[in-house]
């Protein structure tokens, strides 16, 4: 029997767009055909915005409510999952209310402000049997998947050494833009040093030798916009004693990551590459050093190309499985570990002495 999950949309900016549009591909396209998508509301500030919203983006679908307020969403009993698509700024407070309302949760990232707010969350959805997530949708990609198979369990390239990560995109600093504002959640960190950090998790946190290990040493520098006082770019280095392991996290939103190697894997036997974005992924590139001197070393790239227009939608399909089947808890992107990178978040900026302001990360008392 195929599952219809039924979503509520909550925010009509650039990445509920994207989420909406995913959610209406064909499943078969992409080979799936236990799970189908069905959107029946979208929640704005205003309802004129939520009809513009499925009117752009709705490729002609029937039947989507539209709510000039969440809470109204949050009422809607054919409303099964709600996807959160506000700033970081909110995430946390609404994310809450479509939690006290019964609803199962998919959150964008980053998934709150501080480790409090994310422990809070998941604390609450696991008392109430609900469902939560992360939208950490880079974790779903087929591409992940092979990526962390060859490197953990086929061993491809050895034992692991070091591991670089980074993804930089260049905004224009502007007091009224999102990524400057402190008021939002604005900074590197948040926004592009998720990506930077989904791939130190991949790669240590779940290294099997020792499944969610902690790194013994953190330590961080944030170079801070003067516009606003908003991370700019960041960097993040971390120790991993078992295995014995060294990564660095760079993001930035004042320069542009390099194309050629954003990830890089160095292993005993070789070393795997990401050429591309971070957060979109299409190929890795393995290297298996030649063991012979003038051998010239072995090169294999892997291509896995994206069936639709973004690739939010294996997320959505492992959201709607685990739904289906009663969990409240994903097994590829469990919630606890968005608590961790709140954690070592939180570090980053106590070292630093970054703060936002209080009433972002404030925390409901129970």
């Amino acid at each position: 029997m195929v599952y219809t999950a039924r979503w509520g949309i909550v925010a009509t900016g650039w990445i509920s767009e994207r989420f909406f549009v995913d959610l209406l591909v064909d499943p078969s396209t992409r080979g799936v055909t236990d799970v189908v998508h069905t959107p029946v509301a979208v929640a704005s500030r205003s309802v004129a915005k939520a009809e513009k919203f499925i009117a752009d983006f709705g490729n002609g679908v029937q039947g989507v409510k539209a709510y000039g307020s969440y809470a109204e969403l949050f009422a809607d009993p054919n409303v099964d999952i709600v996807y959160v698509g506000t700033p970081h700024s909110s995430h946390y407070e609404v994310s809450l209310q479509a939690l006290k309302a019964g609803k199962h949760v998919l959150c964008e990232k980053a998934f709150t402000i501080n480790a409090a707010q994310a422990r809070h969350l998941v604390d609450y959805a696991k008392s109430h049997n609900l469902f939560l997530m992360e939208a950490v949708w880079t974790r779903f990609f087929p591409l992940s998947l092979e990526f962390q198979k060859l490197l953990h369990q086929e061993k491809i390239i050895g034992n692991i050494r070091r591991v670089t990560s980074d993804l930089a995109h260049k905004f224009v600093p502007d007091v009224e833009s999102r990524l400057y504002n402190p008021n939002l959640g604005g900074g590197a960190l948040l926004d592009v040093g998720v990506y930077a950090m989904t791939w130190i998790q991949m790669i240590c946190y779940n290294h099997p030798e020792n499944l969610q290990s902690r790194p013994s040493v953190i330590n961080s520098t944030i170079l801070k916009a003067p516009l606003t006082g908003v991370d700019e770019s960041t960097v993040i280095t971390m120790v991993w004693d078992k295995p014995h392991i060294i990564s660095t996290a760079t993001c930035s939103i004042a320069v542009n990551s390099p194309e050629d190697c954003l990830v890089r894997v160095q292993g005993d036997l070789g070393e795997i590459i990401v050429p591309i974005s971070t957060a979109k992924p299409t190929e890795f590139i393995v290297k298996i050093y030649a063991t012979e001197q003038g051998k010239e070393d072995e090169v294999t790239t892997f291509k896995f190309p994206i069936p639709g227009p973004t690739g939010l939608f294996w997320e959505a399909d492992a959201v709607a499985r685990d739904v289906r089947d009663g969990k409240i808890v994903d097994d590829i992107y469990p919630a606890e570990e968005s608590v961790f990178v709140m954690e070592v978040f939180d570090e980053v900026r106590r070292q630093n002495d970054f703060v936002y302001p209080a009433e972002i990360e404030f925390v409901e008392e129970e």
